[in-house]
């Protein structure tokens, strides 16, 4: 890390530390907003929802590397804050668009923390394959009327929602798809509001020809699914440096609890049994650490291989995440999945963050074409 780097990591760390605690999680999910709006307004005033943008637009500059920064942060933290869906992918798509006037109008907004968009990628039949598109969008004079359905649309009070929509080509085709920016409040957007296991709020939300005017769309007709690639594929692996940290923090607070916690008048973290599977979540860990870190550089390097390697980090992260943790409640005994330890919330974070945009099966299914039949 450069010295800026290391300035932002310590001073993230030291924020979260001070002020968020699991009680001041479990007071959050409390709230009917989903997350809480004091430090929403705190991350921006701080300058971090600037991060990922680039100076033109107003942004800091920051690349991938700064944002994992973050992200590893708040995992190791377990914060609910929608930093990742409303400004790493949401936030993303709209700074790299080309429809320069809705920048100009939605950026300030979105770096103040004003405004929340949130990205409705997912359908019923998709199976995360994000050109398999049923929505379709009917171009109507200077207007397109959308119709559809989205399952589980992060930040359910969001107050603009980007949708992807067919505009031409057949149901798989990645030519033709098109991106729209629609008020969430359109009275024509039907929405069924749920809590997800890890405690966010998100959505299903269904339309039948609800009005969007052209002037709406983020890029040219049909000519969205690149820019929805290339954000999607970084947006991966910020992700993926939030279940960094969490698995961090589980491994570090499974091996101070083993110090203290005694049993035959020892502490268990001198049977041998137990140091290996402490050591076998280290590994894990730096192994998906180093991943990270590979997917960073093919991203920073613009390399062919990025989405090989994006993909064999998803993989590993599905697969290691949810072994770290449950090795974590494990160790911790019967009090692991208790109210009054977190521990069995970073078991339920990690497991949604390997079904975001693709769990590990599908993944692995992208690596193999990508590494053996490309």
């Amino acid at each position: 890390m450069t010295e800026e780097q290391r300035m932002l990591k310590d001073s993230v760390a030291k924020y979260l530390q001070d002020t968020y605690s699991s009680e001041h999680r479990a007071n959050i999910l409390k709230q009917t907003r989903g997350y809480s709006a004091e430090n929403w307004q705190t991350f921006a005033d701080l300058g971090w929802l600037t991060i990922p943008f680039a100076e033109e637009d107003g942004g800091f500059g920051g690349n991938i590397s700064d944002v994992s920064i973050i992200m590893e942060e708040f995992g190791s933290a377990l914060v609910i804050e929608p930093f990742w869906s409303g400004v790493v992918l949401a936030g993303q798509l709209i700074a790299r668009s080309n429809n320069d006037s809705l920048k100009k109008h939605l950026m300030p907004t979105l770096m103040s923390g004003e405004q929340l968009v949130s990205f409705a990628f997912l359908e019923p039949q998709s199976v995360f394959m994000l050109n398999h598109l049923t929505t379709t969008a009917t171009k109507v004079g200077d207007n397109h009327l959308l119709s559809g359905e989205k399952r589980v649309v992060l930040n359910a009070t969001a107050d603009s929602i980007l949708i992807p929509a067919r505009t031409a080509g057949d149901v798989s085709s990645e030519q033709g798809i098109s991106l729209f920016l629609v008020d969430a409040n359109d009275p024509g957007l039907q929405r069924d509001v749920y809590r997800l296991m890890d405690g966010q709020l998100a959505m299903d939300i269904r339309f039948d020809g609800i009005q969007v005017s052209s002037a709406s769309m983020l890029t040219a007709e049909g000519e969205a699914f690149p820019l929805i690639s290339e954000v999607v594929s970084e947006a991966l692996v910020a992700l993926c440096a939030e279940a960094v940290g969490a698995m961090n923090h589980l491994y570090k607070a499974t091996a101070d609890y083993c110090r203290t916690r005694e049993q035959f008048g020892v502490a268990i973290g001198t049977f041998q049994a137990l140091q290996h599977r402490i050591v076998d979540m280290f590994m894990a860990t730096e192994q998906c650490r180093s991943l990270l870190i590979r997917a960073q550089c093919s991203i920073l390097d613009g390399s062919s291989d990025i989405h090989r390697d994006v993909a064999a980090l998803k993989v590993m992260i599905g697969k290691h995440g949810r072994h770290v943790a449950e090795e974590a409640v494990q160790l911790h005994g019967g009090m692991g999945m208790s109210n009054e330890m977190p521990i069995g919330i970073y078991l339920k974070r990690l497991m949604m963050i390997d079904s975001y945009l693709g769990n590990k099966d599908h993944h692995r299914r992208q690596f193999c074409k990508l590494r053996y039949c490309a």
